[in-house]
């Protein structure tokens, strides 16, 4: 009898430590769920940020392209103006008879060089 008591006792014991292992398995298996869940909740996070900082990108971006493109059209017109001044001074004065201006120095600093 005290051979069948020691032996209950030990698969008692057994038992105890069987399930103590498995608690011990289970609050590990909780830890890394808490970890995956605070790490699933810091990447969302991250990605909200990112989409934000994605849209302020996309705005900026969008602007530098409209001024860029205000900037080319500026040149634009100036070459166009600049090249409309050029064509008018030397009608005006071939109009007059008049040799242009920039044509008379050249030759003339060219010889003053020499």
């Amino acid at each position: 009898m005290l051979a069948k008591a020691e032996q209950k006792i030990r698969t008692l014991q057994n038992k105890i430590a069987g399930q103590q292992r498995e608690i011990r398995d289970l609050r590990a298996q909780v830890k890394r769920e808490e970890n995956l869940i605070a790490e699933r909740s810091e990447l969302k996070a991250e990605i909200t940020d990112l989409r934000i900082e994605n849209k302020e990108l996309t705005r900026a971006n969008r602007e530098h392209v409209e001024r860029n493109e205000a900037l080319q059209a500026e040149k634009e017109r100036l070459k166009a103006e600049a090249r409309a001044r050029r064509s008018n001074s030397l009608s005006a004065g071939a109009s007059l008879g008049r040799i242009p201006q920039s044509s008379v120095t050249r030759p003339l600093l060219k010889q003053q060089t020499s």
